[in-house]
Formats: C-alpha cells, structure tokens, sequence
C-alpha cells in the first residue's frame, strides 16, 4: 500500500512540475526575444576602420565616419547594429554636416563596398577641403533608409 500511494504523489508531481518547466522555457524565449529587438547602443566610440560612430535609428545602423587626410576625403561605412559589420542600405546620397566655422555640408555619394548588392551600399563618399585638416571631426550624418529618415551626431575624441 506505501507504494501505491508514494506513486500517486510522483504522478502529481509531475503533473503539476512539468507545467512549470514549460512555462520557465517559455517565458525565456519571450524573453530573448523582447531582448533581441531593444536597440542596444554601442560600447565604443570608434568603428571597426579606426572612425567616430553616429548612431542611427536607436540602434537600427551605425555609421563610421573615416576621413583621409592626404586625399580630403571622408568615407562613411553603414555598419550593424552591433557596430561590427556592413550593413547596405538604399543607395541615395546621404549628407555630413560638420560643426565648423562657417557650418560644412557635404553630400555623400553611394560607393558600393565590395560584397554589395545591387543598388545598394554601405560605404559613402564625399570631398572637401575641410578633411585635410587635422580638427576633430564633430556634427551629423543624415540620410534617408526606406523612406525613413535617420540623423546621428559624431563627436571624434
């Protein structure tokens, strides 16, 4: 008789834990999943080529923006949300406002890195005096990613 009722103890135990345990691994999943679509902000300050990031949509996109002294040009790479790797987007020109005296805009031009589909890029460029001088580069990149529009400041430390 001590076995049939210890039996029926563990079939209600596990009647009511296997429940729990779904219901544990469920709420985890939710859980990562809710995570995975917050924006997560970059932990550095500079891209993976050595540039300031602007962040773009609370995460949605990073761009890098890398200037070339010699050459006086700037190079502006759409990066993940982790700050990592190419992310192309619509190839329409994006712009660069800096903060100088007197204010510099500069339209960026599509320039598809390698690896890019078609009409699309993750890297854009532009040339100006202004990337020739050694100032720190602080201002905005706006742009516009289907149909909608994105600023983010940079600030080169």
């Amino acid at each position: 008789m001590a076995g049939c009722c210890g039996s029926d103890e563990r079939s209600r135990a596990r009647k009511l834990l296997w429940p729990a345990v779904w219901l544990l691994i469920g709420g985890f999943l939710v859980g990562l999943w809710v995570w995975e679509r917050q924006p997560h902000h970059h932990h550095t300050e500079v891209g993976p080529h050595g540039g300031p990031l602007a962040d773009w949509g609370d995460g949605d996109f990073h761009l890098e923006v890398v200037p070339d002294r010699d050459a006086g040009t700037v190079s502006v790479y759409v990066l993940d949300r982790w700050a990592k790797k190419p992310k192309p987007i619509d190839a329409g020109p994006l712009t660069l406002t800096l903060k100088t005296d007197p204010e510099t805009v500069v339209r960026l031009e599509p320039s598809p890195d390698t690896g890019d589909p078609a009409g699309r890029a993750s890297r854009f460029t532009g040339r100006h005096p202004v990337f020739k001088a050694e100032a720190k580069l602080n201002g905005t990149v706006a742009g516009t990613v289907g149909g909608k529009s994105y600023s983010g400041n940079l600030s080169q430390k």
